[in-house]
């Protein structure tokens, strides 16, 4: 039961002109970046009195300050002893193009990168979007890289769950042939991925798999209820969003909150869990090669109320949109938590130390793990993911490999991508404090360099 999304992408993309994955890097000045502080993510180590030049948007040489040849016309950009540490990824980002405001949209991309996030993995994709990455690779606009998935692809709920459970911009498969020609479609337009959600049949799964695999495409997502986690690790699922399906295989049989289908259940169970099965699940998860994005940020919507309140007073929560903070205040007028108390936000709060310990254990056995933040589009809230990934347990070599080196390893970068090194594409962040000693220190933004063109800061 496929909707009419795909056939009104198709028509516009054939209208713009279908962008293509990357282009050539715009053209900038040589920069020069020296008296820095290197962290190369390649170890965890850190290259004193460092510089580095940048060329045609690649890091062309790295030695000691003082010591390299300087190209003709080049920036000089005095580090003043701050460190340099790659571009950071958010990969769990949402981000509708609105085409009645495209400046405000620009701005927001511009955003991103003035954060220090220089690229993003975009989870619910739009044609709009492709326009956009294609305008980025070329120069045209100021933003982050963008690897786009395609739209999400979902079953039907029960209907006992419809208003919990909303279904609205989602494409809609039933069966393995709608499966297969909805991948079909989106491999067409030019999507980077493919995005499952929860209700998709299993059949309907099968033929998404199968058919990704014929065009070359990952799938990234949800683990659907009717394939569970085991289905997802055999089926060779690339990546799993928010620790989904991992419940299921915690929670005692006899437990009082037992985990269903809706997001109430599924939150207040984890609870319930059974500590001693973490590790097993993590070595399970590390030997399928399947990767984690927790989201660890986003969870501040299950926070009691009081806290909250706080939040929305911090620094942090002063630079929320009128609209952004109407979410936080009215949490239950969001349909997928209208179905949640005061009592129960206060309970799912309780299960988010479980899920610290699976992440915890994910990272001690070598299971690779993914920073995301799944907001749309708060550009900052990365740095608070990467706090959340420390206070889980991670050290924070750790979480900030989540956010440079693992990414491209995820995608199989081969260009020296997420580290600082040579031949790597220049996507740089200048941060006046140590992020290994004290991970807060990737907010301290002194300058960002993206594709190899130098940002004054604000």
């Amino acid at each position: 039961m496929r909707d009419t999304w795909t056939v009104t992408a198709v028509l516009w993309v054939l209208m713009v002109g279908c962008a293509g994955p990357s282009a050539e890097l715009q053209s900038a000045p040589p920069l020069h970046i020296y008296d820095v502080n290197i962290v190369p993510m390649d170890s965890e180590r850190v290259l004193h009195n460092a510089a580095v030049i940048v060329a045609d948007g690649r890091i062309t040489e790295i030695g000691t300050t003082g010591t390299l040849a300087v190209p003709a016309g080049a920036i000089e950009i005095d580090g003043e002893g701050a460190y340099l540490i790659p571009g950071l990824w958010d990969m769990h980002v949402h981000l509708m193009p609105d085409p009645e405001n495209p400046d405000a949209f620009a701005s927001t991309l511009e955003t991103f990168v003035r954060q220090g996030v220089t690229s993003i993995r975009v989870m619910w994709g739009w044609p709009e979007l492709l326009e956009w990455r294609r305008r980025i690779e070329s120069g045209d606009v100021l933003g982050p890289r963008l690897v786009v998935g395609g739209p999400i692809i979902e079953g039907e709920p029960p209907p006992e769950l419809a208003s919990v459970i909303p279904v609205d911009g989602k494409v809609l498969v039933s069966d393995s042939v709608e499966g297969a020609q909805e991948v079909a479609a989106e491999a067409a337009l030019g999507y980077d991925f493919i995005k499952v959600y929860n209700n998709i049949p299993a059949d309907a799964y099968k033929g998404i798999m199968a058919e990704s695999r014929v065009h070359g495409l990952s799938v990234d997502g949800h683990v659907p209820f009717d394939v569970g986690l085991e289905g997802a690790l055999n089926e060779g699922q690339r990546s799993i969003e928010h620790l989904r399906g991992y419940v299921w295989h915690l929670v005692p049989k006899d437990a009082e909150n037992q985990p269903g289908r809706d997001l109430r259940s599924r939150t207040l169970a984890w609870s319930s869990a059974d500590l001693s099965k973490i590790e097993e699940l993590a070595r399970w998860t590390k030997a399928s090669g399947v990767w984690n994005c927790p989201t660890m940020a986003v969870r501040m919507l299950w926070a009691p109320q009081a806290d909250i309140d706080a939040y929305l007073e911090s620094e942090e929560g002063q630079l929320l949109a009128p609209g952004e903070r109407e979410f936080f205040t009215n949490r239950t007028d969001i349909p997928w938590l209208s179905n949640f108390s005061p009592e129960d936000f206060e309970a799912a709060y309780l299960g988010l130390a479980v899920q610290d310990s699976l992440v915890r254990a994910l990272a001690g056995v070598g299971a690779r793990l993914l920073a995301g933040t799944d907001t749309n589009p708060l550009a900052y809230v990365l740095h608070r993911e990467l706090r959340e990934l420390v206070q889980a347990g991670l050290t924070p070599f750790q979480a900030l490999q989540a956010a440079t080196a693992y990414p491209a390893e995820f995608f199989q970068l081969s260009d020296g991508s997420g580290t600082v090194s040579v031949g790597s594409r220049a996507d740089l962040v200048l941060i006046s404090g140590n992020p290994l000693d004290d991970i807060q220190a990737t907010s301290s933004i002194v300058g960002v360099v993206t594709k190899g063109r130098w940002l004054e800061p604000n």
